[in-house]
């Protein structure tokens, strides 16, 4: 079982002492293994990924803490739960769209990760939506995406306007039904 952190070694950590962080990391770290062995296991591809994808959660969250709000460790431990989930969907995403892309586009040309676009206004969209958004951030032109994907042009179209279509509604606070915030049945 992992220890409860003293109240004087949180206030050092949000001071931003080295030394105490160091410590913080080190108590922490049969948390951030329990977890990393339900999602992984030991040797496995992602089981590295998970641990590291825990301690930057730690060193995240823990500038997120309120006392008054209970314990130390049920924060931190969500805030580890939160991160490796995260990064596991990533993963997860990432596969699904190699494999939806040609053999031999993934040798001539790697869609890059999207750069303008935060990964949490993304997680509505489907693996073909996002694909396309890629291509489309890639290209500037839904014709080039279509060549790059090998995908009809209408097809490439229908899924980017239905990405549109969603990042809109998002960035306006809406929800997938076209209800505003507090909006009733």
């Amino acid at each position: 079982m992992w220890t409860e952190p003293t109240g004087d070694l949180l206030e050092k950590c949000l001071e931003g002492e080295s030394q105490s962080l160091e410590e913080l990391l080190v108590l922490l770290t049969p948390l951030v293994r329990h977890l990393a062995c339900r999602f992984s296991r030991p040797g496995d591809l992602h089981f590295d990924d998970l641990l590291q994808e825990g301690y930057i959660s730690v060193l995240r969250g823990v500038h997120g803490y309120d006392p008054s709000r209970g314990k130390f460790s049920s924060f931190v431990f969500s805030c580890i739960r939160n991160g490796m989930v995260t990064f596991l969907r990533r993963e997860k995403t990432q596969r699904s769209i190699k494999r939806l892309l040609p053999p031999e586009l993934e040798v001539h040309h790697q869609l890059p990760a999207p750069k303008i676009i935060d990964l949490d206004l993304l997680e509505g969209l489907s693996v073909a939506e996002s694909t396309v958004l890629d291509a489309f951030l890639d290209t500037g032109s839904v014709t080039s995406s279509a060549k790059i994907l090998g995908w009809p042009r209408k097809r490439v179209d229908n899924a980017l306007q239905r990405a549109r279509r969603k990042l809109r509604r998002k960035l306006n606070g809406e929800s997938q039904t076209g209800r505003g915030p507090g909006e009733g049945i």
